[in-house]
């Protein structure tokens, strides 16, 4: 797979906790991470309860995820 460095800096911030979801995260970034099981995209139903708005996401590192990253650290080729 390959991501460009916008992507890998992406799952590499979210070693830190997630992210909310923001306009400036288009399609065309997450939607690849999310279809390679990289990324998780979290409802939080508690949070459109509190704002009675569209509820509150978030994105998160998935195990595969975490896996990818150390494998490219190690300077190995990241598997699909």
């Amino acid at each position: 797979m390959d991501l460009t460095d916008e992507q890998v800096a992406f799952l590499a911030n979210l070693r830190n906790g997630a992210c909310p979801a923001v306009a400036a995260l288009d399609a065309s970034m997450i939607g690849p991470l999310i279809r390679a099981h990289l990324v998780r995209w979290d409802d939080d139903p508690a949070e459109s309860a509190r704002r009675q708005r569209v509820p509150g996401t978030t994105f998160t590192l998935t195990d595969l995820g975490e896996q990818w990253l150390v494998e490219l650290e190690a300077g190995h080729q990241p598997t699909e």
